[in-house]
């Protein structure tokens, strides 16, 4: 028993019997009238946009003030930085007190 491959050209004469014709008679494509699409963000939406823009904006923010911390590294490392003792303990009671000084 052999396989005769001439044979399968008769399954695609069923398919190719079975055409779709297209209409000719439509003239125009119907327009549709009225309303427009539209788009509406909730106030919850605007808001969270709001936050993930701060947020992004604070990961651009360097941790470390380098304008702040090279002065104090360079009066470490001469021996001449001095710490203000009472301007500490002013703060800490104003903490403590809320207050401001």
């Amino acid at each position: 028993m052999g396989f005769n491959i001439n044979k399968i050209g008769g399954i695609g004469g069923i398919y190719n019997s079975q055409k779709v014709e297209s209409k000719k008679d439509i003239k125009e494509v119907a327009q549709t009238k009225g309303k427009m699409d539209e788009v509406k963000i909730s106030k919850e939406a605007k808001d969270f946009q709001l936050v993930m823009k701060a947020a992004k904006a604070a990961r651009d923010i360097p941790d470390v003030r380098e304008e702040v911390i090279t002065p104090i590294k360079e009066k470490l490392d001469k021996g001449t930085y001095e710490v203000d003792s009472s301007g500490i303990a002013d703060k800490l009671l104003a903490r403590k007190f809320n207050t401001k000084i």
